[in-house]
């Protein structure tokens, strides 16, 4: 599973500053997990700032120094099994 940062703005979103990291097969299956706990905000837009897989996430300073001052929120990952 690869992991997807959902990084969020100043105001107006579920968090202020910091990421939800949502571990997931493909981008398209993270927005999908993404949007089952974060409905679209009232634009129908995705109620977060930026979308990073984690190899691009590393790259930028959020990684080490946060992201307004917070970071990581809460992890969203899907757990499949056999019984």
């Amino acid at each position: 599973m690869t992991k997807y940062y959902f990084t969020y703005g100043t105001s107006g979103m579920d968090y202020e500053g910091g990421w939800t990291v949502v571990e997931a097969p493909n981008k398209e299956s993270a927005i999908a997990l993404f949007k089952a706990y974060h409905p679209l905000s009232k634009n129908g837009l995705l109620n977060c700032c930026s979308i990073y897989d984690e190899y691009d996430f590393k790259k930028t300073s959020m990684y080490e120094k946060g992201n307004f001052g917070h970071y990581e929120w809460e992890i969203i990952t899907v757990v499949r099994g056999a019984r």
